[in-house]
């Protein structure tokens, strides 16, 4: 078994390249910095590794020495879960999802983030105009930043949090608290009242969290 583990940590990485110090927060990764993990395997086994996630590529990179390294495809589809810095993520229906919280509902987050680029282009008074591409991400990942610790200075980092809601076998999916009322139409004024004297905020995932733990506990 050991053997067939240590094969597989030689196959599970591909490089890009050496990274940088990283004291403060490189806004595409969701955690300050890379900190140990487990990652639990559908054969049982477990790996420990430092690892952080790349909402820009919506992949697990890794620490190896003085490098960062990414999952390859055709390992992500043998793990299980992935446990780092008391969270915990599952792959499901291709992505990896964040699990918020499971009860009567279960409550999942999928974390994107889209790039904004700075042009030349002026809009006057010596400004500069923003231009998001498509072909951006693939710009970035051919010049090997993809998983680098910074990004180039003319792209700027818009993260996207979008939240898996499943209840009654049925997923639905929202990113604005607008689209999570209509998963409660009933219970329009108490959210209304509850919203008084809570916060509650599509970026702060804990405050979504305590909302639906609220409506369920009055159902």
């Amino acid at each position: 078994m050991k053997s067939v583990i240590t094969l597989f940590c030689i196959t599970l990485f591909m490089s890009f390249g050496y990274a940088q110090d990283s004291s403060s927060k490189s806004p595409h990764y969701i955690l300050p910095e890379f900190t140990e993990g487990i990652i639990l395997m559908k054969d049982g086994s477990k790996l420990t590794e430092v690892l952080n996630y790349n909402a820009l590529s919506e992949n697990f990179a890794f620490k190896k020495d003085d490098e960062i390294l990414a999952m390859t495809q055709t390992d992500i589809g043998r793990i299980d879960t992935v446990y780092v810095s008391n969270r915990k993520f599952i792959r499901k229906d291709g992505v990896f999802l964040e699990l918020l919280m499971k009860s009567e509902v279960e409550l999942y987050l999928e974390h994107k983030c889209n790039l904004e680029s700075s042009t030349a282009a002026s809009g006057g008074y010596g400004g500069t105009s923003q231009t998001t591409s498509g072909r951006t991400v693939s710009s970035i990942e051919n010049r090997g930043n993809l998983y680098g610790l910074e990004l180039p200075e003319m792209y700027k980092v818009k993260p996207i949090k979008e939240y898996w809601f499943y209840k009654d076998d049925v997923v639905t999916k929202f990113k604005s608290l607008s689209q999570l009322k209509k998963l409660y139409k009933d219970r329009k004024k108490d959210i209304k009242t509850y919203r008084k004297t809570h916060d509650v905020d599509t970026k702060e995932p804990l405050t979504i969290v305590q909302l639906i733990e609220h409506l369920e506990s009055d159902q």
